[in-house]
């Protein structure tokens, strides 16, 4: 026998292995496996590739949604995942302190033992880390870092003063893209990117996308990263990814050099700060990749927010006059408008704010726990459901409410929601954009204090209207597209700088 003749044998061999396998594998999670009787995609019930498919084209969470409207509050998502879309099931998963973040988040770690808050698994290393990072995220940060987000916010006033005197159309995705990134790196290490000023860095949010898109996918399906899938795609992918991350390390290098309090910003805050149970504080490397996923998160979520906000506004005439109404009486002047307890006051800027977290959540991904050790002695129940052990399990925040695709603020102000006191109770405990349990969102705070103040100010300034063309439909919604955090276009506006309010646009 030939070596050709050995070769085909073997491949024949190798092939009907292959075959064979396949036929096993599939037919056990068809017909056998603990999941089996579950609803779901057909394709879901035999591999992962269902929800990596839908996460590179960023419309998971929109699948995930159609998904629960065919097949109810719970079905199978791949093999061994099940997706929950009730408010109990909220409760159950996020606050259960049994159920831990999945494995698979290790897939995102860009060096081996090396963790941030996204992708640390270990629950006392993210209890100190959190305790750590908080130290440049709470209120009272916030209110050192005052200074530095009204001069970014002067600067972004200015910006759509210039656009109004030149009579042009803005991108509002744009436009509060480098607003919340110049923000995140002067709270973040004490320098701004300069994006709303200069082309030098604005190719920053293509990086990050990039970046956030390809880890998304690794969520879905871990095993993406380890079959070297990605160097088909490095020409295209590294050189963006690698010069984000290059920039990251310069600025701490630079922070680094500098004095340590010569700037409140978050590095500052936690630079010298030492865990008082475990007496650790953060090396250079996790101050890297803590930056690599806290300034474009931060960045993100603030963006994500303010164009949903501006989409809203634009698309629904009686939100907007009776918020700008709202905003214009509040206050005499613009110097006023400032993060105190009358910008607080302001009810309806308040439950606007809240409606568009929740039609338009800034991270609208499924949150993937893992069963503990001892599920099969002490079974884990969610939702009334016995979840079988090597299970993996989610909820998805992007559901839960009467009227999802109505943006209506009024539904968060107590005497006008006609909401029956259990119906009000289920809608404020369905209400998570930031999340739930000791895995929420870190930089709440910061969000809180910055979008109020920028729509504040914005509607104390101008006028404005939508120039999208298409037909968007009775009740139009911001389209955001899934990667971990958001990606989104416009909405694209026209601005009218309204008279005696005191800004002059930039020459």
């Amino acid at each position: 026998m030939s070596m050709f003749e050995v070769f085909f044998v073997l491949l024949k061999v190798l092939v009907a292995l292959f075959a064979f396998r396949c036929v096993w594998v599939y037919s056990y999670r068809l017909l056998l496996h603990p999941l089996h009787s579950y609803p779901g995609p057909f394709i879901a019930k035999f591999t992962d590739w269902y929800g990596a498919y839908h996460a590179i084209r960023m419309r998971l969470h929109i699948a995930t949604y159609n998904d629960h409207l065919k097949y109810g509050t719970v079905f199978r998502q791949g093999p061994n995942k099940l997706v929950f879309g009730s408010v109990l099931a909220l409760h159950d998963i996020l606050e259960n302190s049994r159920l831990s973040k999945t494995k698979a988040y290790g897939a995102t770690q860009p060096t081996p033992e090396v963790f941030n808050l996204l992708n640390v698994l270990d629950k006392q290393l993210h209890r100190t880390k959190r305790r750590i990072i908080g130290q440049g995220l709470n209120e009272r940060a916030m209110r050192r870092f005052e200074p530095v987000m009204h001069e970014q916010v002067r600067i972004f006033l200015q910006q759509l003063a210039k656009a109004s005197q030149n009579k042009e159309v803005t991108d509002m995705s744009q436009k509060c893209g480098w607003l919340g990134l110049d923000i995140s790196g002067e709270i973040g290490f004490g320098h701004g990117f300069d994006l709303q000023t200069k082309e030098t860095n604005r190719w920053m949010p293509i990086g990050i996308w990039t970046s956030s898109r390809r880890l998304n996918v690794y969520l879905q399906f871990p095993g993406i990263r380890y079959i070297g899938w990605e160097k088909l795609f490095m020409p295209i992918i590294f050189p963006k990814v690698r010069r984000f991350h290059r920039l990251l390390r310069d600025m701490i290098r630079v922070r680094l050099e500098e004095d340590l309090h010569s700037r409140p910003d978050i590095f500052s805050s936690i630079h010298d700060y030492k865990d008082p149970d475990t007496g650790k504080s953060m090396g250079k490397e996790e101050l890297w990749s803590e930056s690599a996923f806290l300034l474009p998160a931060g960045g993100d979520t603030t963006a994500s927010l303010l164009a949903a906000s501006f989409f809203y506004l634009s698309r629904y005439p009686k939100t907007y006059e009776r918020l700008a109404n709202e905003i214009r009486e509040t206050f005499s002047s613009a110097e006023e408008i400032n993060n105190g307890p009358t910008l607080a006051g302001c009810s309806f800027l308040r439950a606007f704010i809240q409606e568009t977290l929740r039609i338009s959540p800034s991270a609208n991904m499924t949150l993937w726990r893992d069963l503990p050790a001892d599920a099969a002695v002490n079974p884990v129940v969610i939702d009334g459901h016995v979840i079988p052990p090597g299970t993996t399990i989610g909820v998805n925040i992007y559901s839960y409410f009467p009227e999802p695709n109505i943006h209506k603020p009024t539904r968060w102000i107590r005497e006008e929601s006609n909401a029956t006191e259990d119906e009000w109770k289920t809608q404020n405990e369905a209400f998570t954009p930031f999340s739930l349990g000791s895995r929420n969102c870190a930089g709440k705070a910061v969000v809180y204090a910055e979008v109020p103040l920028v729509l504040a100010k914005t509607l104390w300034h101008f006028d404005f209207d939508k120039v999208d063309g298409e037909n968007e439909g009775e009740n139009p919604t911001f389209q955001m597209y899934d990667q971990i955090t958001s990606r989104h276009a416009g909405p694209l506006l026209r601005f009218r700088l309204r008279s005696n309010t005191g800004l002059d646009p930039v020459q």
